[in-house]
């Protein structure tokens, strides 16, 4: 009698244990359905919340990586790519599904790119470069290798990445090569734009008024500026003619000091600025035909399909 109330009980715990995984169970399915239904009606922020319900709720690691991705889609279309990649890192470990680990290192990557942080972007790109080499033949990973390369300034590592992008399609070699002169062109060490020393723009300004502002790159505020000092230094000099020397010194050595000093200290923000923006339009030149690149592969993908 005693052996049978011990096998009831470990029969009724566990019909009880099982009766609880298969209520959550179902539970979770029914949040990751209200969560795609969600986000199918563009109401990101509850289908954000719907996934994480999933993901929390859940005992299955496959499904709580797929409720991870799908909670990082969410938050992607909210803009939140910050957010999106440190959810997403918890998944990162989970080597055995592959298919969806190189999804999560892709993503991981875009949203490293999108929020501006290249360098980690490129090192989870080389983690599928490593571990998924059939997966990093592929457009996107190339493509967001390129951008990635190039927005961190490592022009060698961005021609290598566009010409494997290039080499991905077969095109035919007279559009081939003429792809590859361009990107020759554009890659080419000698067309990144050369940066003004925002110091030497300082000390030449500081020497001979306006010169920092043409070596800067603008050389109409040189002359703006140049002409101010003049004129101040002219006032000065007519108040003084005319027994004003206080409104003389006051006056007009008080706007050439204000001018003179201001001169120096706009040539060195110009210069950094021109830097800055002579990098940009560099960038945007070569993020622009590498997305063409990538345009022309997949309009042959399509019409090789």
């Amino acid at each position: 009698m005693k052996w049978i109330s011990v096998f009831c009980l470990i029969f009724i715990s566990l019909c009880v244990n099982f009766s609880h995984e298969t209520r959550a169970e179902s539970q979770v399915e029914k949040f990751i359905k209200e969560a795609e239904e969600l986000f199918v009606q563009g109401n990101f922020f509850e289908a954000a919340i719907a996934f994480e319900r999933a993901y929390f709720f859940s005992g299955d690691a496959r499904q709580r990586m797929e409720a991870n991705l799908g909670r990082a889609q969410a938050l992607k279309q909210r803009g939140d790519f910050s957010k999106a990649r440190r959810d997403l890192q918890r998944s990162a470990h989970l080597s055995r599904f592959p298919e969806l680990h190189r999804q999560i290192l892709y993503e991981m990557a875009f949203c490293d790119y999108m929020s501006a942080n290249y360098s980690s972007a490129i090192g989870v790109l080389g983690q599928i470069q490593h571990f998924y080499p059939e997966f990093y033949d592929s457009p996107p990973v190339m493509l967001l290798y390129s951008l990635a390369a190039i927005m961190s300034e490592d022009w060698d590592l961005a021609r290598d990445k566009t010409i494997e992008l290039l080499l991905l399609n077969q095109f035919e070699p007279q559009k081939a090569d003429s792809l590859m002169g361009k990107l020759d062109i554009f890659f080419c060490e000698c067309s990144v734009p050369e940066k003004r020393s925002p110091d030497r723009a300082a000390k030449l300004s500081t020497f001979l008024p306006g010169t920092g502002h043409f070596y800067a790159g603008y050389p109409g505020k040189g002359l703006l500026n140049a002409g101010s000092q003049i004129t101040s230094l002219g006032l000065a000099g007519y108040m003084a003619w005319s027994n004003l020397y206080i409104s003389g010194f006051v006056i007009g050595l008080g706007m050439f000091q204000s001018f003179y000093f201001g001169g120096i200290r706009q040539a060195e923000y110009l210069a950094q600025q021109g830097n800055l923006n002579r990098m940009a339009a560099h960038k945007e030149l070569l993020k622009d035909f590498v997305l063409d690149l990538y345009q022309l592969s997949e309009e042959q993908n399509v019409q090789g399909f």
